[in-house]
C-alpha cells in the first residue's frame, strides 16, 4: 500500500496576504522615490531661480543719460573758449520686469574712468537732507550721489515696482589731483551695485563740445 505525502500549499487567504505585502512594499518605495523625485525638482528650480537673479540686474535706466556741466569757475564753467567738464550725471532708474525691490541705501555706486576708480557716498541723514526731508531735492558735494526726486512712489529709499528714482551724481574733487569733472571725449563706466542681483554698468562718452546740460552716448 503506498503512503500518501502530505504537500504544503498556500490557501487563497495566504496568497491574497502576500500580495498585500509586496503591493504595500512597492507602494511605499515609490512614494519614497517620488518624493525624492519632487525634492531634487524644487531644489534645482530654487537654484536656478537663485542663479537667473543673481546673474540679471534688478535695475533698469530708463531714458537718457544726461551731464550737466554747470559750473561756477576754472575747468566746470562752460563760458569763454575753455568747453568745461561734466561735474553731474543726472539719470532716472527703475526696476527691470520681475525684478525684486532694491534698497538703494545698501546700493553701491563706483566710478571710473582710465585713471579713477572710485567709489561715491550717498549722504543719507546729512543736512541738507536728501529726499524725503523739508531740505530736499539737494546739490551731493563731490564724490557724492544722491535721489534727486521719486516719481509714483512714496518718499523712502526703497526703488519698488512701478516706481522711478532721479538719481543725481556729483564726479568731482576739490583736489586738483583727483577729478574736476569728466572733460570733453572722455569714456567713464557707473556702475550699480544692488545688494541682491547682478551689477548694472553704465558706460557714456562725454561730447566733444560740452554745453550746460548735456545728453550722454
Amino acid at each position: 500500500m503506498k503512503k500518501i505525502q502530505k504537500v504544503e500549499a498556500f490557501t487563497g487567504l495566504e496568497a491574497a496576504i502576500v500580495l498585500i505585502a509586496f503591493v504595500v512594499v512597492a507602494a511605499v518605495f515609490s512614494y519614497v522615490v517620488l518624493g525624492a523625485g519632487f525634492f531634487t525638482t524644487q531644489q534645482a528650480q530654487k537654484v536656478v531661480y537663485t542663479g537667473i537673479q543673481q546673474a540679471s540686474s534688478n535695475v533698469v535706466v530708463i531714458g537718457e543719460v544726461y551731464g550737466d556741466a554747470e559750473g561756477t569757475s576754472g575747468v566746470n564753467s562752460v563760458s569763454g573758449s575753455n568747453p568745461g567738464s561734466i561735474h553731474t550725471l543726472i539719470f532716472t532708474i527703475g526696476l527691470a520686469a520681475g525684478g525684486s525691490p532694491v534698497d538703494l541705501n545698501q546700493t553701491v555706486f563706483v566710478y571710473q574712468n582710465e585713471t579713477i576708480l572710485k567709489t561715491l557716498d550717498f549722504p543719507s541723514g546729512t543736512s541738507p537732507a536728501p529726499v524725503g526731508h523739508p531740505a530736499a531735492p539737494w546739490q551731493p558735494a563731490g564724490w557724492q550721489w544722491d535721489i534727486l526726486s521719486i516719481k509714483n512712489g512714496n518718499t523712502n529709499t526703497l526703488l519698488e515696482s512701478g516706481e522711478q528714482f532721479t538719481i543725481q551724481v556729483n564726479v568731482t574733487d576739490t583736489s586738483p589731483t583727483m577729478s574736476n569733472g569728466i572733460p570733453p571725449g572722455d569714456t567713464f563706466t557707473l556702475q550699480i551695485r544692488p545688494p541682491v542681483g547682478a551689477s548694472l554698468p553704465i558706460t557714456k562718452s562725454a561730447p566733444g563740445g560740452i554745453t550746460q546740460m548735456n545728453v550722454l552716448y
